[in-house]
């Protein structure tokens, strides 16, 4: 039975326990007149008070008939009790949000993305989505496809700035004001196996925490049902916001210095305490929920690379298969890099915290903003390395990816 997990309050619930709302529309068959709207108090309580009162009157909840057999619902449609109307949106029994219409479909992985002010992760998540249609979709057979009116309106915001206008995307907003609606996309990857060919399909859902919500751990706080239902997590470190990366650079070249901020160490532990309390520590205290690590803008790093460093090509992704060597070279790598910085600690800090661990080095535009127009992408465009790594690491993990590892065939 599929699970699905709401990617707005992330309660889990079996698909064919899902409530419907109805459509409210002009066609009715019983009469020809349409259901009324009705208050939706689970849905406004949970948006806030922010939400005006004629917004709080929405379509009809119900829950779907039962079958001659005594069996629930749940299938792609229901018909409205009240109207006779088939209706295909479900919503959250908890808050009540709406689900795309294929939402309910497939299993669901939920990819918290987190990192301090200035990390670049509204940069990062532009990128990551284009290279997996276009440059990592074309290796792997995998096609990406926005789900729902909201994703699929900033899909296209993200695309137009970043590709077209050349301009970097504006930051997160704080949840003070308001949570930020995640970003969901289906992802399909070839079937592998006795049974032939086909596709399967993943819910991959993107939830953006603002840098400044990371300061201490009672702002982090907010996000704590978000982190504990995560599959997995991505933390960006802004190479450029680590003292000891910064003394290395020269001085008075490329495009200004990032503000210091909250430092990576901080966060790291503070993610580590609230996943502790939301019950994801093991015996031996450390977190078990998969952390992968991504160190940013690496091609600010080129100058202390060496010539063979694999973090100056992209990852060859070779027959449609994760290269578990080429993953290890660059944890490897990453690892000896932290170590030198600021005394090793954010390493030491990763390491006695989680469980499963990988280090990750990638720049989502290949190369720094203009040193005149650091708010606008390079002019020859995002030229991305190695921003697909941290993601299809996590993937592989769960069986969604095959993987080719050291010295053996391909498994999973």
């Amino acid at each position: 039975m599929t699970t699905v997990v709401c990617p707005y309050c992330f309660d889990r619930a079996p698909a064919a326990r899902l409530p419907y709302r109805c459509l409210m529309t002009a066609t009715g068959v019983r009469g020809g007149k349409p259901c009324d709207a009705e208050r939706d108090d689970l849905w406004a309580e949970f948006m806030g008070p922010s939400v005006p009162p004629a917004l709080r009157m929405r379509g009809p909840v119900f829950v779907a008939q039962r079958s001659m057999g005594g069996m629930r619902g749940g299938g792609p449609r229901a018909a409205c009790p009240g109207c006779g109307v088939s209706t295909p949106v479900r919503v959250c029994r908890r808050c009540h949000s709406d689900f795309p219409s294929d939402y309910c479909d497939q299993d669901s992985r939920i990819i918290a993305l987190v990192g301090a002010k200035a990390s670049g992760k509204s940069t990062y998540v532009s990128v990551l989505v284009n290279e997996l249609r276009h440059r990592v979709g074309s290796a792997f057979g995998a096609s990406l496809a926005a789900m729902g009116g909201e994703t699929q309106r900033r899909d296209r915001e993200m695309a137009e700035e970043l590709y077209d206008r050349l301009r970097l995307p504006q930051a997160t907003r704080p949840a003070a004001m308001g949570l930020n609606d995640p970003l969901l996309y289906r992802l399909s990857l070839p079937r592998r196996g006795r049974l032939g060919d086909g596709s399967r399909h993943t819910t991959l859902v993107f939830f953006d925490a603002a840098g400044e919500d990371l300061k201490s751990a009672e702002a982090m706080d907010r996000y704590t049902h978000y982190l504990g239902a995560a599959d997995g997590i991505i933390l960006l470190v802004d190479s450029l916001q680590l003292g000891s990366v910064r003394d290395q650079l020269p001085p008075g070249e490329g495009p200004p210095l990032p503000a210091v901020e909250t430092s990576p160490q901080q966060i790291a532990a503070d993610l580590a305490a609230q996943l502790r309390a939301h019950g994801k520590g093991s015996s031996r205290g450390r977190v078990s929920t998969p952390m992968a690590v991504a160190v940013t803008k690496t091609d600010m790093l080129r100058p202390v690379l060496g010539t063979h460093s694999p973090l100056l090509r992209n990852a060859p992704h070779a027959g449609g298969e994760l290269d578990e060597e080429d993953r290890q070279a660059v944890h490897e790598e990453m690892r000896s890099l932290m170590e030198g910085w600021d005394s090793g600690g954010l390493s030491r800090q990763l390491e006695r915290d989680f469980s499963e661990l990988s280090l990750f080095g990638i720049s989502a535009l290949g190369a720094p903003p203009p040193a005149n127009a650091p708010a606008d992408a390079p002019k020859a465009g995002p030229r991305p390395l190695r921003v697909e790594d941290p993601l299809l690491w996590l993937l592989g993990r769960r069986g969604l990816l095959p993987v080719r590892k050291k010295g053996k065939g391909t498994s999973a």
